[in-house]
């Protein structure tokens, strides 16, 4: 549970209720509102913080099974004062109420909910359209709209996401056999040989069943492998980790987000439940939607962290290349140097002037 939080991981009218407002201010227009968005047999938390007559932004969250709070801390302070930005968190994740129906945690239910909660605060903040940013899981999640519906989105920022699982998989697979192999020529103790050996077995057992109830695997891969081979697969820098630990001993971390230490807590079994219903899933560990950019016309900004072993090292090149229908002018690739998979963390400034830039010239 403390790796995947620590990782960072109603009809088309909607019915919006409000749970709280704050902040507002007679000389800016800042907001600050907690709002429950009605979606199929549930409802969708979204935060809704920043400029009311600005340009409105939704964030997608990673995972899946990630929450949004930690991201008005990351995200916040950069893009509020020039935008209004909607924090979601996805369906059975975060301050969304629990979801144990498996049937509903999949990505058409979850490209329904975003498309009523785009009408629902399109409706309520006065707006023609909305910018999307997405992070990790959360690219990917963009993408998916943008091909199912990209005329209310005026403009797409893709952080560390992924487009072809495939690629992904073998590229964590690949990187770590080879890294096994390499360390198998040098002079080391029989202890160590035993278990690289043992890793490079399980590897290959691993390639073998085609990503079929992937949660345990790739967690291993991820989790337990990578740190014996020398290296984070989340982070170039890892003194940077926010550990659960971090945020329960944050007290303005929890004020901001509007978390009591207890609620916190429960949202990581929200979220390991939310994370393997999709990982067991081979829809999520197969989908492979490259070809399709092609067809995307939404200006797209690209970025990756240069050390991300998450999705890929080139997985950034990958999806720029593949949106050939967007001219050089429409369309951004950023590689952030010393930076892993949570760019938000490591190179805060740095993301924040890309998306800055981005949004200004792109959003309505």
């Amino acid at each position: 549970m403390n790796r995947l939080i620590s990782f960072l991981l109603f009809s088309i009218i909607g019915i919006t209720f409000i749970i709280c407002s704050c902040c507002e201010s007679p000389i800016s227009e800042s907001i600050d509102q907690e709002l429950m968005i009605d979606v199929p047999e549930s409802q969708l938390y979204v935060r809704v913080r920043g400029d009311e007559t600005k340009p409105l932004i939704i964030n997608l969250h990673g995972g899946p099974g990630g929450y949004s709070g930690i991201d008005i801390k990351l995200m916040g302070p950069s893009l509020e004062d020039e935008y209004l930005v909607a924090y979601l968190d996805q369906r059975g994740c975060g301050k969304s109420p629990e979801c144990q129906d498996i049937s509903m945690l999949n990505i058409a239910q979850y490209l329904e909910d975003l498309d009523f909660v785009i009408d629902s605060l399109l409706m309520r903040y006065n707006k023609n359209k909305v910018a999307l940013m997405g992070t990790s899981w959360g690219g990917m999640y963009g993408f998916l709209y943008l091909l199912k519906d990209s005329n209310k989105v005026s403009a797409y920022a893709c952080i560390d996401g992924k487009v072809n699982s495939e690629y992904q998989n073998e590229f964590l697979l690949d990187f770590q056999t080879n890294k096994v192999n390499e360390l198998l020529k040098g002079q080391i103790p029989h202890e160590r040989k035993v278990e690289l050996e043992d890793i490079a077995k399980e590897l290959e057992k691993i390639k073998n069943r085609n990503y079929s109830n992937f949660y345990e695997d790739v967690n291993w891969m991820l989790h337990e492998v990578s740190p014996k081979l020398g290296f984070n697969a989340y982070f170039a820098d890892t003194s940077k980790i926010i550990s659960m630990d971090d945020v329960l001993n944050d007290t303005a971390l929890l004020n901001l987000m509007n978390y009591t230490r207890e609620e916190y807590l429960k949202i990581g079994e929200k979220a390991e439940f939310v994370n393997q219903a999709f990982l067991d899933g081979s829809e999520y560990n197969e989908i492979n939607i490259e070809k399709e950019l092609a067809t995307i016309i939404t200006p797209c900004a690209v970025i990756q962290g240069e050390f991300d072993y998450v999705v890929g090292l080139g997985h950034a090149q990958l999806i720029y290349n593949a949106l050939s229908g967007l001219s050089p002018e429409n369309k951004e690739l950023h590689i952030l140097p010393n930076t892993g998979h949570c760019p938000a963390i490591e190179s805060p400034n740095e993301l924040a002037e890309i998306l800055k830039s981005f949004f200004s010239k792109n959003s309505i």
